[in-house]
């Protein structure tokens, strides 16, 4: 494996760790803090690994009431904030957190 393939892994493994350090996104958006998240890639064209991510707990996640339980189009309508929404926020919450640690 090529060495800036291997740093650009390392870089995404603490990346996902980071969102995952963070919760359920839609949990705390509903107001419940602590919930333990699940890595979930928003879809768009190209990789999934190249995929944009937020964490999810299970039930938001793979549940019945969760994005891939209810479909995205469902999911975004029943909780009325969409995946982008999620993900400018947790985007928000990383940049405060890493201001507050620099």
């Amino acid at each position: 494996m090529q060495v800036a393939r291997k740093k650009e892994l390392a870089n995404q493994k603490k990346h996902y760790s980071r969102v995952a350090d963070l919760g359920c996104i839609l949990c705390k958006r509903l107001g419940y803090e602590g919930s333990l998240c699940e890595i979930h890639h928003i879809r768009r064209a190209g990789r999934r690994a190249d995929a944009p991510v937020i964490g999810l707990c299970y039930e938001h996640h793979r549940g019945n009431t969760g994005v891939h339980g209810m479909g995205r189009k469902a999911f975004e309508r029943h909780y009325q904030t969409t995946e982008e929404e999620l993900l400018a926020w947790t985007t928000e919450l990383l940049n405060d957190s890493y201001t507050t640690q620099s």
